[in-house]
């Protein structure tokens, strides 16, 4: 943060800026940055005064005026890392004064009006900058939402494709019983599919939830609960019982059972009972009646 002084800066703004320049060399970057021997930036000082970088870069090479409210928050931040404002070769008072007149010193030029303007100005770039600085922030806040969303779509396009077999093999095993049906050429490589895909939306919110983020699972699981027919449902139900994420299954459970019609209700009950999740059957049945 070193500034060279071009030739048009008045003596009184030198001096101003080069004591600026000697607190800067007293901030200390954070432990972080310490640890791997990194220095710190000029957007990181420029952050802690409150100020952009381009403005900092400014008042450091006496091409802009600091406001001294700037000016005290840099002395404030140097004596604080310093260790103290008798460790800091610069004192407040000093600093006050070296303002003081450097500001007499442009208004001694005879452009009040310009100066009034360059100072409106440097104002307003200074609060656009701190407005970028928080949209950025945003947009990194945003950004796993963004990551989540994506994983959702894809999750239920897969199921959206392979709805239609798994709710006709439903209806046909609904219609005959138990009795095996003989499948035509390519049915078995279809059902693979087909299982595959419920395994891959399990794995998928299992994963979800073990990351920490339960209620980005269930809300995959919800939504899906949109393309998912009964079958489905149960072979999800299961496989997260086995997968060992109880919670996750319970609050399906429970949404499934609030949310869907009794018909498809009772199809999921059969099934976790014909596979010997009694409690599951019961407990579904028991958030519909809820």
């Amino acid at each position: 943060m070193d500034k060279e002084f071009r030739g048009n800066v008045r003596p009184h703004m030198r001096n101003l800026a080069t004591a600026l320049q000697l607190l800067c060399r007293y901030l200390r970057p954070d432990e972080a940055a310490r640890s791997s021997g990194k220095r710190l930036t000029q957007a990181k000082a420029a952050r802690r005064i409150h100020c952009g970088e381009s403005s900092l870069s400014r008042y450091l090479s006496g091409q802009s005026m600091p406001d001294l409210a700037t000016v005290k928050d840099l002395h404030r931040e140097a004596c604080q890392d310093a260790g103290g404002k008798h460790l800091v070769s610069v004192p407040l008072d000093a600093l006050i004064l070296l303002h003081k007149e450097a500001e007499t010193e442009r208004r001694c030029r005879g452009d009040e009006e310009l100066t009034a303007e360059v100072d409106a100005l440097a104002e307003q770039l200074r609060v656009a900058e701190s407005e970028r600085a928080a949209l950025r922030q945003e947009v990194a806040k945003l950004r796993p939402l963004r990551d989540e969303v994506t994983v959702l779509r894809m999750a239920v396009e897969e199921l959206r494709a392979v709805r239609a077999g798994l709710r006709a093999r439903l209806a046909a095993r609904a219609a005959s019983g138990p009795l095996p049906v003989p499948r035509r050429r390519g049915d078995r490589q279809r059902m693979r599919k087909d299982v595959a895909a419920v395994r891959n939306l399990a794995l998928q919110a299992g994963k979800l939830d073990a990351d920490g983020r339960a209620g980005a699972a269930l809300s995959l699981l919800r939504r899906s609960a949109e393309i998912l027919n009964p079958l489905e449902t149960a072979g999800v139900l299961l496989l997260l019982r086995q997968q060992q994420h109880d919670e996750l299954a319970n609050n399906l459970i429970h949404v499934y059972g609030r949310d869907q019609g009794d018909q498809d209700v009772l199809h999921v009950a059969l099934t976790l009972h014909e596979q010997g999740s009694a409690d599951d059957a019961g407990a579904i049945l028991q958030a519909a009646l809820g």
